[in-house]
C-alpha cells in the first residue's frame, strides 16, 4: 500500500492542518494511496498484488542498510521528543500563507453510514424516472426504425416487378425548360383548389355531425320533462306555450346542446387530432369537428345574446345584466380567436408537403385549406336551408369567422410533423365528395317536413331489506 522508500517526519507537521503543504511534501504518496483506494480488484488480482509486494519487500531488505542500535537513555528520550516538537517551522508557515487559497482539509475521522434525507430520496427517484423515460424513448425510436426498414424492404421488393411503384413524381424546376416549368407552376396552382374542394366536403360533413349531436342532446334532455319536439333541417321546434316549461328546465334544456358541443370540441382538438396515426384528411376532418364544437358554445353565446334565442335563453332566464352578457360574449369570441390562432400548426400538418409549409407558401396554403372552405361551406349551407334560414343558426355559422381568420396571422406556426422532401401529388377525394352529397340530400329532403320525436323513458330502482 505504501512506497517502500517512503520516509516522512510526522512530528514536524503534526501541528499544521494544511492540505496543500502536506500534498507538496508527499505528492507521490498521496497519488499512489488514492489510486490504490479507488481501484477495485478481484480476488486473483489481490493475491497477485500481495505476492508481488512481499517479493519486493524481500528484495528491498537486502538493499537497505541495517538500522543503528541505540540503547535506552531513560528520561533523556523525553527531551529529544520535546526538541523535535520545538523545531523551527517559520519557513513552512510562510508556505502555508502562500497556499492559503486552498481549502482546509476535512478531519480524518471514520466515515459513518450516510443518512438519506428527503431531498436525496427525491433526487434518486428523479434519476430513476429519467432513466426510465430514456429507455422508453430508445425503444420507441428502435420500433420506428424497424417499421421504416420493413416499409423500405417492402417497397424494394415490389419495385423489382413494378419499377415506378410509389416513386416521387416531383422534378426540380431547374431541370425543366421554360414551357415545362410554366406548366408545372400552373399544375401547382390547380392543386391548391384540390385542397379547397376536399376541405369544403369535410367542413360540411363535420358541421352536420356536430349539428345533429347538438339537436339530439337537446331533444333527449327535453324528453325528461315529457317535452316533445320536431326536428327539422333548420331548427328544433318545441311548443313554446306548453305548461310543462319552467325556469329550471328552460335553462337545462338550452344549456345541454352548447355544453355537449364544447365537450366534443375539446376532445377532438386536444386528444383525437394529436394522435400520431391521425394524419392528412382525417386530421383535417377532426379539426373541423373541433372548431364547429367550439363555435356552437363560444359563438352561440354571442349570437344567442344578440337575437335572444337558443343559448341566449340561459343568461336571460338567469336574469343576467346586459353589460355582463356583452362582456362575456366578447371574452368568448376572444377565446374562439385564440383557438383558431393556435390551430394553424395543426392545419399545416394536413398539407402532406414540405413545399406548402415553407414561409413563403404557408399563408397561401392556409387560405385555400381553411378560410376559403369556411366561406364556400357556409354559403352552401345557407343555400340548402333556403327559405327557412333562421337568424340564430345563420349567425352561428358566421361567428366561425373568429376561429378561422386568425389562422392567417400566425406567421410563427410550424407543422408538428416532419414531411419528406419530395412533394406528394394532391388529388380530389371522391369518397368524401360522395358522402358530402348524400348527407346534404338526406339532411334537406329527409327533414323537410320535420321529424316528430317523442321519447318516454323511466329509470326505477327499488331497495328492500328483509331481516334474517
Amino acid at each position: 500500500m505504501y512506497p517502500a522508500n517512503f520516509k516522512f517526519d510526522w512530528l514536524k507537521y503534526k501541528n499544521f492542518n494544511n492540505f496543500a503543504l502536506f500534498k507538496k511534501k508527499i505528492p507521490n504518496f498521496l497519488d499512489q494511496r488514492h489510486k490504490y483506494k479507488s481501484r477495485r480488484k478481484s480476488l486473483f488480482r489481490r493475491i497477485n498484488h500481495s505476492i508481488i509486494g512481499s517479493f519486493n519487500n524481500f528484495v528491498e531488505s537486502f538493499k537497505t542498510k541495517p538500522t543503528e542500535y541505540r540503547p535506552y537513555l531513560g528520561s533523556q528520550s523525553k527531551d529529544v521528543s520535546q526538541d523535535n516538537e520545538n523545531i523551527d517551522v517559520s519557513e513552512d508557515r510562510n508556505e502555508i500563507a502562500e497556499d492559503s487559497q486552498y481549502p482546509r482539509p476535512v478531519s480524518d475521522k471514520k466515515h459513518h453510514k450516510k443518512s438519506y434525507r428527503l431531498s436525496d430520496i427525491r433526487k434518486r427517484w428523479e434519476d430513476k424516472r429519467n432513466k426510465r423515460k430514456k429507455r422508453k424513448y430508445k425503444k420507441k425510436i428502435k420500433k420506428r426504425h424497424r417499421k421504416e426498414n420493413k416499409r423500405r424492404a417492402r417497397l424494394e421488393f415490389i419495385r423489382r416487378f413494378f419499377p415506378n411503384y410509389k416513386k416521387p413524381r416531383h422534378i426540380p424546376l431547374v431541370e425543366l425548360s421554360d414551357e415545362e416549368a410554366a406548366e408545372v407552376i400552373k399544375q401547382q396552382q390547380k392543386n391548391y383548389f384540390y385542397y379547397t374542394i376536399n376541405s369544403v366536403a369535410l367542413f360540411i360533413i363535420a358541421y352536420l355531425l356536430v349539428y345533429f349531436m347538438y339537436q339530439l342532446t337537446v331533444l333527449v334532455v327535453a324528453s325528461r320533462w315529457k317535452l316533445d319536439s320536431v326536428l327539422m333541417y333548420y331548427d328544433l321546434a318545441f311548443n313554446d306555450y306548453s305548461p310543462l316549461w319552467t325556469r329550471s328546465n328552460i335553462i337545462i334544456v338550452t344549456l345541454a346542446g352548447p355544453l355537449i358541443s364544447l365537450i366534443i370540441g375539446f376532445l377532438f382538438y386536444r386528444f383525437f387530432s394529436n394522435r400520431r396515426k391521425v394524419k392528412g384528411f382525417l386530421k383535417l376532418f377532426f379539426l373541423w369537428i373541433a372548431l364547429h364544437g367550439f363555435n356552437l358554445f363560444f359563438g352561440a353565446w354571442a349570437t344567442g345574446v344578440s337575437f335572444d334565442e337558443g343559448f341566449g335563453y340561459v343568461p336571460a332566464w338567469l336574469y343576467m345584466n346586459v353589460f355582463w352578457q356583452i362582456f362575456i360574449s366578447l371574452i368568448f369570441l376572444f377565446v374562439l380567436g385564440l383557438i383558431g390562432y393556435y390551430s394553424a400548426s395543426k392545419f399545416l400538418d394536413t398539407s402532406k408537403s414540405a413545399f406548402r409549409v415553407k414561409q413563403e407558401n404557408k399563408s397561401k396554403f392556409l387560405l385555400f385549406q381553411a378560410v376559403l372552405p369556411w366561406i364556400i361551406g357556409t354559403l352552401i349551407l345557407i343555400l340548402v336551408k333556403i327559405p327557412n334560414n333562421m337568424p340564430y343558426d345563420t349567425s352561428n355559422m358566421i361567428t366561425l369567422l373568429f376561429g378561422v381568420v386568425p389562422i392567417l396571422f400566425n406567421r410563427y406556426a410550424r407543422p408538428t410533423v416532419s414531411f419528406e422532401k419530395e412533394r406528394k401529388p394532391t388529388k380530389i377525394k371522391w369518397l368524401y365528395i360522395v358522402i358530402f352529397v348524400v348527407l346534404i340530400l338526406a339532411f334537406r329532403i329527409g327533414l323537410d317536413k320535420g321529424l316528430h320525436v317523442l321519447l318516454n323513458y323511466k329509470f326505477t330502482m327499488s331497495l328492500e331489506i328483509v331481516p334474517l
